[in-house]
């Protein structure tokens, strides 16, 4: 490099249209509530139930994949606000679908009051998710017990809404009452009420977020909040005054909420759309982990006698009977080194029984290799270290690449172990063993001196454990 170079920083492109988005992420909310104000001389009549069908099918299909992508980044990084913000879309996204379901004249005769009100629930239950994503944060044991019941959570989700399609079409009281020209129940305007305070609250605590990490994402999750609470009052103040402009005024604001969050989402790095709503313990965290190390004992030999396709083909066999056992554990495949594997357990504190499940995955792993290398008689055999203890779980990196490493001592004694384990055996340290349960069998080896550890490491040769 020429001496006094400049290293020039390449800064993310702003084009015409994302700076349009972000004029429209501020201006939406204001605009909608002074429509919603000015309901009174909007309210000519608009009926046209297949364009109420088609919109209102197509947001809510735009809600289910956002609630895909959001709890598909929430289950890789075990991050609790993104988790909740794909329960909140779930909700909303299926009870739109409801709703366009329930127009009349398309799929149902009837004028089903369920459906007419599925907007409304829909907006309810999402509120609740959207207020916990705002503020857990500041709650950390309900962020890590919420990573926990996460499937439980969204079966719960899908549970509410066949049971109101259900109670719907069956005509159950109250919902076998029509629904007039009026305005709303005083139990749907209370509802209505409470949800409105939820999402302010809830848009309160984005402005926070936004204000500490400034992009495009969190603005419009911002204005999508604000956006629902205008669509709250509305539901309030005008009800169901069915194909009146003050009845679309509510409906077009929960669609504009949620086109412009699909835009923001779509606009962000493809592999961590919603990184920059990550709560500061994703990114950078202290778990008590276990690490399972292994690898082909005589690799190298091996490749210098085989071409590089049977060596290929070696490798191949290797990782497709590792990686689906390392999964069925629960473990996580954190990378790939030559013919080395490394992966953890328990990285986002969802899996007490760590230590157990990273032994049963050595044991198992031997056994399948075992009966690889019968087959195959001059391929390597493996060894593997399992380790347990406190690493830091850290976002390394940048955009375009993110790695979410552990890093730690007890880490690099798994490494060791691995290194210092018999051909085609299992050796564990010690916090490993004592947290295995009764009847495990194992040959200790007392002090073992490792490379780069003054003190010497207190490890067993793993035999069986239940």
């Amino acid at each position: 490099m020429v001496a006094g170079a400049q290293i020039e920083v390449m800064q993310p492109r702003r084009t015409p249209l994302s700076g349009a988005v972000w004029v429209l992420a501020a201006l939406l909310p204001l605009v909608g509530l002074a429509s919603l104000l000015l309901r009174s001389r909007l309210d000519p009549h608009f009926d046209n139930p297949k364009v109420h069908f088609v919109l209102f099918l197509t947001v809510g299909a735009v809600d289910f994949a956002l609630a895909h992508a959001a709890g598909d980044a929430a289950r890789r990084r075990g991050d609790a606000r993104v988790l909740l913000i794909s329960l909140a879309f779930l909700a909303t996204g299926g009870f739109l679908g409801l709703h366009a379901v329930g127009t009349p004249g398309i799929l149902f005769n009837r004028d089903l009051a369920g459906f007419k009100l599925a907007i409304p629930v829909g907006l309810i239950v999402s509120a609740i998710f959207s207020l916990a994503s705002a503020i857990v944060d500041g709650r950390p044991d309900l962020a890590r017990e919420a990573v926990r019941r996460q499937v439980a959570m969204r079966r719960f989700v899908y549970a509410v809404m066949l049971a109101w399609f259900a109670y719907t079409v069956s005509a159950l009281p109250p919902l076998d009452m029509p629904i007039t020209e009026a305005a709303t129940s005083t139990l749907v305007t209370a509802l209505a009420a409470v949800g409105s305070v939820a999402y302010a609250v809830a848009a309160v605590r984005y402005y926070r977020i936004y204000r500490s990490r400034p992009s495009l994402l969190p603005a419009t999750m911002l204005a999508c909040f604000v956006l629902l609470c205008e669509a709250m009052i509305g539901v309030a103040l005008t009800g169901e005054r069915a194909w009146h402009a003050s009845w679309w005024e509510w409906h077009a604001l929960i669609v504009l909420a949620f086109l412009i969050v699909g835009y923001a989402a779509r606009r962000e790095w493809r592999d961590e759309r919603f990184r920059t709503l990550y709560l500061p313990t994703t990114r950078e965290r202290s778990e008590e982990v276990s690490v399972l190390f292994c690898d082909l004992v005589g690799f190298t030999p091996f490749t210098e006698r085989r071409t590089p396709a049977e060596v290929a083909q070696m490798l191949t066999a290797y990782f497709e009977l590792a990686a689906p056992l390392i999964s069925r554990f629960g473990g996580e495949i954190e990378h790939f080194t030559g013919d080395g594997i490394l992966a953890t357990f328990n990285t986002r504190g969802d899996q007490p029984d760590h230590p157990h499940r990273a032994a049963r995955t050595a044991v198992a792993l031997q056994e399948a290799m075992a009966r690889l290398t019968t087959a195959h008689l001059d391929w390597p055999a493996l060894r593997v270290g399992v380790n347990s203890g406190p690493a830091v779980v850290r976002e390394l990196g940048g955009h375009g690449h993110v790695a979410y490493s552990v890093v730690g001592d007890s880490v690099n004694v798994g490494a060791r172990l691995e290194a210092n384990a018999p051909v085609g055996g299992v050796l564990i340290g010690a916090e490993t063993y004592r947290r295995l349960p009764d009847g495990t069998e194992v040959e200790a080896l007392g002090g073992l001196r490792v490379k780069g550890k003054d003190q010497t490491v207190v490890a067993f040769i793993l035999r069986s454990v239940p």
